[in-house]
């Protein structure tokens, strides 16, 4: 029998503790109570798979409520991210990503897809200059645009300027995505960037 599909509390405090705590409405924070999540307590050191997307569920509706379905869960995927960049996993680990271009970023990111739970994988199927597919065992979500949204954050940390991932293939758990990104503009290092006046 496989071991139970268990997400770390770190991934649970990058989401729910540091990216979205200031956004859930009282509501929100006691509906995520009933399904298992109670902020006020300490974490507990991982919550199953099945717990974790049930959390999702919540959030996506409580913290945008007026987005479009899509939308909605690109954005929590992204909030993700940014969550897990303030954790000391994360800082260690995308400190590596902004020293990196975004096609050799994406050979780190099933690395930082395991730090966060204990069964997922991602593979880079293949990458060329500003386009990859890629696949990934398990979205950790009802809805593909969830992981959609924190690759393209991730993609955005190491320099890349216009991010589309698209899933090309869903199965309910695991999906392949398409990527396409161009270069963001950059300044040469030892020059400062103009300010720009308000």
């Amino acid at each position: 029998m496989s071991p139970e599909k268990l997400i770390f509390a770190q991934s649970v405090e990058a989401l729910f503790v540091r990216a979205l705590g200031p956004y859930l409405t009282r509501e929100g924070r006691q509906r995520l109570k009933a399904v298992g999540l109670d902020l006020s307590e300490p974490l507990r050191p991982a919550y199953s798979l099945e717990q974790w997307r049930s959390f999702l569920r919540v959030a996506v509706r409580d913290v945008f409520p007026a987005l479009p379905p899509k939308e909605a869960w690109l954005a929590l995927g992204a909030r993700y991210l940014q969550g897990f960049r303030q954790t000391a996993v994360g800082r260690a680990s995308l400190a590596l990503v902004t020293r990196m271009d975004p096609r050799r970023t994406l050979e780190r990111v099933p690395y930082n897809v395991k730090a966060g739970n204990n069964f997922n994988e991602l593979r880079v199927e293949e990458a060329a200059e500003g386009a990859a597919t890629l696949w990934m065992k398990d979205v950790l979500a009802d809805d593909p645009y969830f992981a959609a949204g924190f690759l393209a954050e991730t993609m955005r940390s190491a320099g890349a300027g216009t991010v589309d991932i698209q899933p090309v293939a869903f199965d309910g758990t695991a999906a392949t995505f398409r990527l396409t990104w161009s270069r963001a503009a950059t300044t040469p290092v030892g020059e400062v960037a103009p300010a720009h006046g308000g």
